[in-house]
């Protein structure tokens, strides 16, 4: 069966799109800000890991390091190395003249020394999970507060415009 041409060409659709309907100034408006909101919330948040990271990275560094002064003071018990007093205090053993360097133990007692030599050192990630965790949470919460707070500066100016 054959139509008529002129059938045929009524089907066809106009390449031609009809344009959207423009946006009143108030959505603008509010498009504007939130887009200035998704920046700073990213910026926040990259900011946010970068400080997360390096404060669970010193953490976990730090405690290895306070391991490893304890260590060396342990060493100094089992050689019978005589200790250095501080020059201010003679009842206090100045760990840094002794020969191992730090500043974890300034002024400890011996026994809470030899106890976290005991201890063992810390396990891969076990100082650095507590403030990676919190950090996010951290991080999370302020990118998504100042991600809200330019969109609500936006619908405030526009007038409370839907979105």
């Amino acid at each position: 069966m054959t139509f008529p041409r002129s059938e045929i060409m009524t089907e066809l659709r106009s390449y031609h799109t009809p344009p959207n309907a423009p946006l009143a100034a108030g959505a603008r408006f509010i498009r504007g800000f939130r887009r200035v909101g998704i920046v700073v919330a990213a910026l926040v948040f990259l900011a946010g890991i970068g400080i997360t990271l390096t404060i669970a990275i010193e953490q976990q560094n730090g405690a290895q390091r306070r391991f490893e002064q304890a260590s060396c003071i342990a060493g100094l018990v089992r050689d019978k190395r005589p200790f250095k007093m501080k020059a201010y205090d003679q009842t206090k053993i100045d760990y840094e003249e002794s020969g191992c360097g730090g500043y974890y133990f300034y002024g400890d007692s011996l026994e809470t020394v030899l106890s976290a030599a005991r201890a063992g050192p810390p396990a891969t990630l076990e100082n650095a999970v507590q403030p990676l965790f919190i950090g996010m949470v951290i991080t999370l919460i302020s990118a998504t507060l100042s991600f809200s707070g330019f969109w609500l500066i936006g619908w405030l100016c526009a007038g409370f415009t839907r979105d």
